[in-house]
Order: C-alpha cells, then sequence, then structure tokens
C-alpha cells in the first residue's frame, strides 16, 4: 500500500453515522491515526483509519486483527472499542490516550535515567504478556507504538496493523526494518518470544538514546541483526555495568529459543541490574544486598538505653583521669597556609558533556552524574549548569552532577 494511493481523509468526515474526524494525529505505512469524536457516547476517541490504499484481503485481516486486539484488556493496553467499514475504508476506534510517544520523549530528552526505563520497560511487558495471553502477537514494538500519559503510565498500541500482514509481500507494513525481528525477515514464525525481541530494542534505545542497530539502508539494518546482536551499550552510554548488556544480548539473540520466555521474565531480568535510585544518579548498576537494605535496629528498653550511655561517660572520664598531668608539649600542626592547596572544582559552564565529565574526574570527583537541563537554551549537548558549583572544594568520594542541553548522542563515549 503505497503511502501516495491513499487520499487524505477530509476533516469532519462521518464514519458509519457515528464518529466524526476531527483533527489527523499521525500517518504511517500502513494507515492515519486521527483524534475523532464518539457522537453517540460523546467521548473524543483515536480512530485508525486505513484508506483507499489497501486491498480486500488487507481490510479483512486487519478487522479480524482488530477484533482480537479488544480482547487485550489491561491498563498498559490502549482499549479498542469497535471497527468498521464506510465505503473503501476500514477503520478502527480506540481510547484516545494524552501524552507523547516514547519516539517523541527521545526526540526531547535523549537517554532516560535508568530507574525511568526499568519502569517503562516493565509496564509495556506487562501489556505483552496479557496480549500473549489473549492469543495475540504484536510484532512491532517499537518507541512510536508505546504513548506515556501525563502521569507517567505507558499504554501500548497499534494491534490492529501489527498481525494484519502475514505475507512475505507484505513485510513492510508490520513495521520499519530497524525494528523487524531476525526471524520475521527469514520468514519464519511469529512467537512470544517475537515480542521480546522487539521489547529488547525498545529497552536498548530509551538506555542509549539511539537504535540498537544503524544503517542507511533497510538492506544493512536487515544483514546486522541477521550476523548478531547490537554494539555493547556500555560502548554507547557511560557507566553502564556489563551485566545489563548480558541481559540486552539475550533479549535480542537471533535464536528466539535463546530469549526469555516471556517479556515479563525480560523486564524483572533487566529491573535487577538496573539502578533504581535517582533520576539523576550515574549508571553503576550495582544494587546493595537486600539485607543490607533492609537492615532494622533492635528494640531497647529507654531505662537501658540510659544506664549504658552514663556507663560509657564515666569510662571516658576515668580513662582520661588516668593520664599523667604533666605530658610533654606538641609541636602546632601546620598552618593552611603551609599545607597544600585544596583542589577546587573547575568551571565547566558551556563546555561539551563529554569534556566536562573528565574535567570534574580530572580535577578529583568520585563520581559524575548527569542529566538534561529542564527550561534551558543553549548548544546542544552543552553543560548548563554543574553541582556543586565552580569553586566549590572537592572533598573525597565526593559525586558532582552536571545538567546538559538535551541533544542527540550527548553521552556517547569519544563525542
Amino acid at each position: 500500500m503505497a503511502r501516495e494511493a491513499r487520499a487524505p481523509a477530509p476533516l469532519n468526515r462521518l464514519l458509519a453515522g457515528r464518529y466524526r474526524l476531527l483533527q489527523r494525529i499521525d500517518e504511517g505505512g500502513a494507515g492515519e491515526v486521527w483524534r475523532g469524536r464518539d457522537e453517540k457516547l460523546g467521548r473524543d476517541v483515536a480512530i485508525k483509519l486505513l484508506g483507499t490504499g489497501a486491498d480486500e484481503a488487507f481490510r479483512a485481516r486487519f478487522a479480524d486483527e482488530a477484533r482480537r486486539a479488544a480482547a487485550v484488556v489491561h491498563p498498559n493496553v490502549v482499549t479498542v472499542f469497535d471497527e468498521g467499514r464506510e465505503g473503501p475504508d476500514a477503520f478502527m476506534v480506540m481510547e484516545l490516550v494524552p501524552g507523547k510517544t516514547l519516539r517523541d520523549m527521545l526526540a526531547e530528552r535523549g537517554p532516560l535515567p535508568p530507574h525511568e526505563v526499568a519502569r517503562l520497560v516493565a509496564q509495556v511487558a506487562a501489556a505483552l504478556d496479557a496480549a500473549h495471553a489473549a492469543n495475540v502477537i504484536h510484532c512491532d514494538v517499537k518507541p512510536a507504538n508505546v504513548i506515556v500519559d501525563p502521569s507517567g503510565s505507558a499504554k501500548l498500541t497499534d494491534f490492529g496493523i501489527a498481525r494484519a500482514a502475514r505475507d512475505r509481500d507484505e513485510q513492510e507494513l508490520l513495521g520499519t526494518a530497524r525494528y523487524i525481528a531476525p526471524e520475521r525477515v527469514e520468514g519464519g514464525p511469529v512467537t512470544a518470544r517475537t515480542d521480546v525481541y522487539g521489547l529488547g530494542l525498545l529497552a536498548y534505545e530509551l538506555l542509549a538514546g539511539a537504535p540498537a542497530f544503524e544503517g542507511d539502508t533497510s538492506e544493512e539494518l536487515v544483514r546486522k541483526r541477521l550476523l548478531g546482536p547490537p554494539p555493547m551499550l556500555r560502548h554507547r552510554r557511560l557507566g553502564v555495568d556489563e551485566r545489563v548488556d548480558a541481559v540486552l544480548t539475550r533479549a535480542l539473540a537471533v535464536d528466539p529459543n535463546r530469549r526469555y520466555a516471556s517479556a515479563g521474565a525480560f523486564a524483572r531480568a533487566l529491573g535487577d541490574v538496573l539502578e533504581t535510585g535517582d533520576a539523576t544518579s550515574p549508571l553503576t548498576l550495582t544494587r546493595l544486598p537486600r539485607a543490607v537494605r533492609t537492615w532494622s535496629f533492635p528494640h531497647f528498653d529507654s531505662t537501658v538505653a540510659l544506664l549504658a550511655v552514663l556507663a560509657v561517660l564515666l569510662a571516658t572520664v576515668l580513662f582520661f583521669a588516668s593520664f599523667p598531668k604533666g605530658l610533654p608539649s606538641v609541636a602546632p600542626a601546620a598552618t593552611a597556609a603551609n599545607s597544600p592547596a585544596a583542589r577546587v572544582a573547575p568551571n565547566v559552564a558551556g563546555t561539551r558533556l563529554a569534556d566536562g565529565i573528565a574535567a570534574l574526574r580530572g580535577a578529583g570527583y568520585a563520581l559524575v552524574a548527569w542529566d538534561v537541563a529542564q527550561g534551558v537554551s543553549g548548544a546542544a549537548c552543552s553543560v548548563a549548569r554543574q553541582d556543586p558549583p565552580a569553586g566549590t572544594a572537592i572533598t573525597p568520594n565526593q559525586t558532582a552532577t552536571l545538567y546538559y542541553v538535551a541533544g542527540k548522542d550527548c553521552t556517547k563515549k569519544g563525542d
């Protein structure tokens, strides 16, 4: 179905005497998405419209998949309300979710904090597990098909298109070459592990800020994924633990049998190795043992505790009283003027993020974290501010944080 063969739907058009098209939201290779109004129930909806370029067999499969997708009821799945035909057009009516797609979030913010990635991947995995339980395989898991609402809840969409094309000649309708699983390229069967591969690509892109596989042509992208997993994530983002790469490598195995058996199993493995603390913390993916994180102190009676404190104080007084009174004098310590100058934080504002990180580490900071600065403008990937500020004395094992202007590949090694 060529895009130019599909005439744009007219504004204010009424489908099936019920659904009015109000505003086109998006357009892809397999259809258009419109914001519409269900005039019967008085609610806003999203409408997927195939258009006139699809053949009859495709429309029939589209309607079948829309009905199957409607059986997937889950908080992280965009609900399908209805499907139908209007002249040559097939359409599907869905829940209208306010918010942004992960594709838009990546374009605006670059790589996401690891704790946020763990949360989003877990939500998408829950949606996929629910779909698989209903015998529905999505086949097109990618950032553009995940909407994040204002509360931070992720919702997976586009089930109706995903499995509609099953013929080799229609592979391009199942998603771009950047996200197709190897078994689909080779014409093999699709299973739940096909969606595990797609979820692995999604997690990789959220952490790296760029797709796992890069290439100028579809042929190059397909060839790279058939040869093996993508480049190690720690080669594209500073501070990544090798255990993260191990989890992603298994999810992105060329052989489906070597992948995680379910989306949920992959999400749990990824969450176990991702840092879930402060969003501005460095990606040092090491978790404390549970025994340490849940360490509690025994309860003492207050009278016993008071007696113990008095005993310690009495012992301290007796200890110092036992020393002879005529101790030799001690030479005064070297004055601050004679001691080496304390190291202070250099000013890295306005420099490239990678240069600022290197400068702070060289100055003596044990760890340097980074995050996107909100509400600022300037050169992409430049440091907007630093914490602690320039001129602050550096103490042992201290951590610094850089806030940078969002841009592409800002944290890419060697950038």
